[in-house]
């Protein structure tokens, strides 16, 4: 689908003319919030079944299950709330990290009172367009929030604010357009959770069972196949202790050298960097390049213990460890037993309030290491399955900066989608919601898990 700017301001007034400004409450049948039942109570939350959110939960699409359960008593006893399939959900709390967080209902569910709930009138809005006017607009919202250490937005500021609001077939197409990007987002992860699985459980079935092509044939000898070594992992492996450049220095930044922190660590893999250093940052400072492949590990702070892969080269913060084969062998074997032996490596950590693990407590782990034929046979197995997951996680970074680039052009309406014939999903029904309070548990309109 080709999608052409106006070309020119008249055209495009002519397009808007009938897009009117909107308050969000004149476009729902409710704006509210749930709230969390007492955690002295036990019977709140044992055996629960009805999903019950909290804002870390959000992830800025569909919402398909929950953390924690509720149970009926606790719905009685508490401010918590069913709400709806296509409930568009924002975080009012978070300062900066879950702050506006959006979610969507895929099926009913109750929240926590950070949660904003926003159940919209289907004869006047697209849940779908609201919630890609609620991301269009984030940064207004983080800039009204107010209070301290953690800012807070509340129900009556979100409720006030106005958006551009198309009539209802132009929102829906522009909701179908979007929504396509990020129905294929979807689809991909789950495809490569899939994949990261199957990994999984062929690295165990090799490497924990020891039940490799040809094991009936080896002997194991003190808990490791014969001919199996146990060595440290700094007497094998290159270990890199990574480094930041002086930030007094301006000419050591904004290169074209990929560069993460930790907080890219808690991501499946590294596909994209924090900052671009230059090469004399590189120069002068203690971070080293590693190579594709690397296993990265986040050895301090709030993700402490997280791993991941790099798919680029790429260098680090002093908070990161890398782990790599120089031979190229050993590399997905290397993360899959990290991620195996990582709460044994956590165990070690030291420092008091906050652990931290140093890269000798690194250098000096020991791991099984299988014979090269033995990795390079798993290799073949393994090889695609990152293959795969490696593409895949491009294409969703690919999809999400297209995504991205139309998002401010079609909600604004800069953007003229009037004349193209886009086919707009079934979902937009009219939404029949009972608010007033169940009698029982058979009148409750939860999908029970």
């Amino acid at each position: 689908m080709k999608l052409d700017t106006p070309k020119n301001k008249e055209n495009n007034l002519e397009y808007t003319v009938n897009w009117k400004t909107k308050s969000i409450k004149s476009l729902c049948l409710k704006v509210t919030s749930g709230g969390t039942p007492s955690r002295k109570n036990p019977s709140f939350y044992e055996e629960g079944t009805i999903p019950w959110l909290k804002t870390k939960e959000l992830k800025d699409w569909y919402i398909d299950d929950s953390e924690e359960k509720i149970t009926l008593e606790a719905l009685n006893n508490s401010s918590a709330k069913i709400f709806p399939q296509n409930t568009v959900l924002m975080a009012m709390y978070g300062d900066g990290k879950t702050i506006t967080s959006l979610g969507i209902l895929r099926n009913e569910a109750a929240t926590n009172q950070a949660c904003c709930a926003l159940i919209t009138n289907s004869e006047v809005c697209d849940h779908l367009f609201l919630f890609y006017s609620l991301k269009f607009h984030r940064q207004d919202f983080i800039s009204m929030a107010s209070g301290g250490s953690q800012r807070n937005l509340n129900g009556q500021l979100i409720s006030n604010f106005t958006i551009k609001v198309p009539p209802l077939e132009t929102q829906q197409k522009i909701a179908s357009i979007l929504s396509n990007y990020d129905d294929l987002i979807e689809n991909n992860t789950r495809r490569i959770e899939i994949l990261e699985r199957m990994a999984k459980l062929v690295y165990e079935e090799w490497f924990v069972k020891f039940r490799f092509p040809g094991h009936e044939k080896v002997k194991i000898i003190d808990g490791v196949p014969d001919g199996w070594k146990i060595k440290k992992i700094g007497n094998i492996f290159t270990v890199v202790l990574g480094g930041t450049p002086s930030r007094k220095k301006e000419d050591y930044w904004n290169g074209n050298i990929p560069w993460i922190n930790s907080g890219k660590v808690n991501e499946l893999r590294i596909i994209n960097e924090s900052e671009g250093i230059t090469e004399l940052g590189l120069k002068k400072s203690a971070t080293k390049m590693m190579p594709v492949r690397t296993t990265v590990l986040a050895i301090t702070g709030v993700t402490l213990g997280q791993i991941s892969l790099t798919e680029i080269e790429v260098c680090a913060n002093q908070s990161v460890v890398g782990i790599y084969d120089e031979k190229r062998i050993y590399s997905e074997y290397i993360f899959l037993k990290i991620k195996e032996i990582i709460n044994e490596v956590i165990l070690k950590a030291g420092g008091g309030a906050q652990q931290h693990i140093n890269k000798e407590i690194i250098n000096e782990t020991e791991v099984i290491i299988p014979p090269e034929n033995v990795v390079e046979e798993f290799n073949s197995f393994i090889m695609s399955i990152f293959n795969q997951i490696s593409i895949l996680l491009f294409k969703n970074q690919n999809l999400r900066k297209t995504r991205d680039l139309l998002l401010p052009k079609l909600i604004s309406g800069e953007i003229d989608i009037s004349d193209l014939d886009i086919r707009i999903k079934n979902e937009y029904q009219e939404n029949k919601f009972n608010f007033g309070e169940p009698q029982d548990e058979k009148g409750f309109r939860v999908k029970m898990v």
